[in-house]
């Protein structure tokens, strides 16, 4: 597959395009064969954008390619026929051979490699026309997943948004409320790094790092309406089971995307049949166990004892809250914020 990217690349010069990132802080370079494919690819991505990355050794190559633009087939011997354990994973295969060291992952129409010691990503998909919202909302998230959890970051199904560099950690499982407490503070001026997944890393001095991996956010049409912003904004899918709509954040708060953020305060929202929104401190017991279990619908690699360890040290290490949502969203911000002063002065 790198021999016929290569020969891909080289043959249509035109069409070539390349980007510099930063995941997780490790500088990524990003070569697409396809304009519509490369757009597509990188917009999610529009706030790690690093060009003066360019002279950094790359710890993760990105080399993917546009069939259907490019007009050459992918390599036949690049199936997964022969591939004996596999997984179903965010609606495609992932396989791992034996060895480890080659992750495999096919959904749809797109194919993709991450071979884990060269730190390089090769993939083909048949046409950038036929994306679904997944893939232009949060692409590659299984094998970059694995390339996270190589470097000591482990993905976690949680939502987070920082103010001045103190992050507030919003943990809990579709409908608790992560979304809505993360897009009412970035429309109240925090930062957002994301409202479904995040990297969650250890520091050596005990603290807790989140990392930003998407720009994006899907929301139901009635969830949507409640922040007027995202309607005219909204990216709609074109398969029927696609019930979501997508709003990349970029285009909306430019300036209100980190990258990373100390995390602060973890505060698990959880919806109320009340007008007001309130904190009240949760105990170590409550929140571990629901935070492991929350944990085990991340994509793979699964929670093993490491990262067991980790989660245990966040609970231990970090401020938890109870997060009681109220009918008035206005409120969720104003909340976070007295939170966040509470924290910071202890």
């Amino acid at each position: 597959m790198q021999a016929a990217f290569q020969r891909v690349a080289t043959s249509r010069p035109n069409i070539l395009r390349e980007s510099y990132h930063a995941f997780a802080g490790h500088p990524v370079r990003v070569r697409i064969v396809g304009r519509r494919l490369a757009d597509e690819f990188c917009r999610p991505f529009a706030h790690l954008d690093r060009n003066e990355a360019r002279s950094a050794v790359p710890s993760l190559t990105i080399d993917l390619c546009d069939e259907e633009e490019a007009g050459i087939a992918r390599p036949k011997e690049s199936t997964s026929d022969d591939l004996e354990t596999t997984w179903s994973i965010a609606d495609g295969l992932l396989a791992i051979p034996p060895d480890g060291r080659l992750v495999y992952y096919r959904f749809r129409g797109s194919e993709t490699w991450l071979d884990r010691a060269a730190q390089q990503m090769i993939g083909w998909t048949a046409s950038s026309q036929q994306l679904t919202l997944y893939e232009r909302g949060k692409p590659m998230l299984p094998l970059l997943a694995v390339w996270y959890h190589d470097r000591g970051v482990q993905l976690i199904h949680a939502g987070l948004v920082s103010k001045n560099g103190h992050g507030v950690l919003f943990p809990g499982m579709g409908g608790a409320g992560k979304s809505t407490s993360a897009l009412a503070c970035v429309d109240a001026g925090f930062d957002y790094l994301g409202d479904d997944y995040i990297g969650l890393q250890a520091c050596e001095d005990g603290s807790f790092v989140g990392h930003s991996l998407y720009d994006s956010i899907w929301l139901e049409p009635g969830h949507m309406a409640r922040f007027p912003l995202l309607p005219p904004n909204a990216i709609h899918g074109t398969n029927a089971s696609e019930d979501k709509s997508l709003v990349l954040l970029s285009q909306l708060f430019p300036k209100q995307l980190a990258r990373s953020a100390r995390i602060r305060v973890l505060a698990w929202p959880r919806v109320v049949n009340a007008s007001a929104t309130r904190f009240r401190p949760a105990s170590k017991d409550e929140v571990l166990p629901a935070l492991i279990r929350n944990s085990l619908h991340t994509p793979i690699p699964r929670l093993g004892s490491r990262g067991l360890q980790r989660l245990a040290r966040l609970v231990e290490q970090v401020p938890i809250y109870w997060l009681e949502l109220g009918q008035d969203l206005t409120q969720i911000p104003r909340r976070v914020d007295e939170l966040l002063a509470v924290v910071t002065r202890s």
